[in-house]
Formats: C-alpha cells, sequence, structure tokens
C-alpha cells in the first residue's frame, strides 16, 4: 500500500528513520494523507520497504513525539488532528533560517548570483563540500 508513496534512499547520507518521517511529512502536507488516517504497522511498513522494523519504530516514536501522529492501543497509530499545521509551521521555521543565512552569506560578501548557485545546487541534490 505505502512502498510506492515510500521511497527510501539507502546509499544517502540522512538516515532512513528521517527518511522516513520525511515522507509521511510531505504525504500529508500533500494531503495524500489526511488526519484521522491510519498508518500501516510497524511489521508491514517494515516489510514493504525492505527496512529494518527498528528504524520504522523509530520513526514513529519521532512523528508521535512531534504530535503528527497518535496511537491507540491494540488498534494502530493515526495522523492527528493538527499534523498538517504542525508540519506547516516547522516549514515556516525552515524558510526563517533560509533567510538568515542569506543574510550572512550576503554579509560575508557572496554575491546574489553565488547563493543563488548554491541554492541551486543544493535543491537539485548536489553536494558541495
Amino acid at each position: 500500500m505505502y512502498e510506492n508513496l515510500i521511497s527510501i534512499d539507502k546509499m544517502s547520507h540522512k538516515p532512513i528513520y528521517e527518511q522516513i518521517i520525511e515522507q509521511f511529512e510531505n504525504l500529508i502536507v500533500t494531503g495524500i494523507l489526511k488526519s484521522g488516517d491510519m498508518i500501516p504497522s510497524v511489521r508491514s511498513l517494515s516489510k514493504e520497504i525492505g527496512t529494518n522494523p527498528n528504524t520504522i519504530q523509530k520513526a514513529y516514536n519521532e512523528l508521535e513525539r512531534s504530535d503528527i501522529t497518535y496511537s491507540v492501543p491494540g488498534v494502530g497509530r493515526y495522523i492527528s488532528n493538527d499534523a498538517k499545521d504542525i508540519i506547516q509551521k516547522s516549514m515556516m521555521k525552515s524558510d526563517s533560517e533560509l533567510k538568515n543565512a542569506v543574510e550572512k552569506l550576503k554579509l560575508s560578501g557572496m554575491t546574489v548570483e553565488e547563493i543563488i548557485a548554491k541554492v541551486k545546487l543544493y535543491y537539485g541534490g548536489g553536494n558541495d563540500d
């Protein structure tokens, strides 16, 4: 059910549990998953995407800690009523962090063209380390 919606890049430098969290957040923000929707069990998702159940559990614990999901003992996990708002507020914080980073780069003497080139590089998944 979710194997086509959740894709994990095992070669990525980003930990798999963070990729899972990000994938669920994207599904919620885009409206594919809505408040009250049940998410797959740890075992089910583990089998579907070929990932260790402990990794799935770590991601699920973080989603629940962030109030994006909630558990009903013996029944399952669900998307919370406030999940989309919580994720969008987090994204707004990222926007503020980007603004601060651009301001610092400007003060350091980097030109707008250089900043844009870096943004394009990172947006495309390139690595400039």
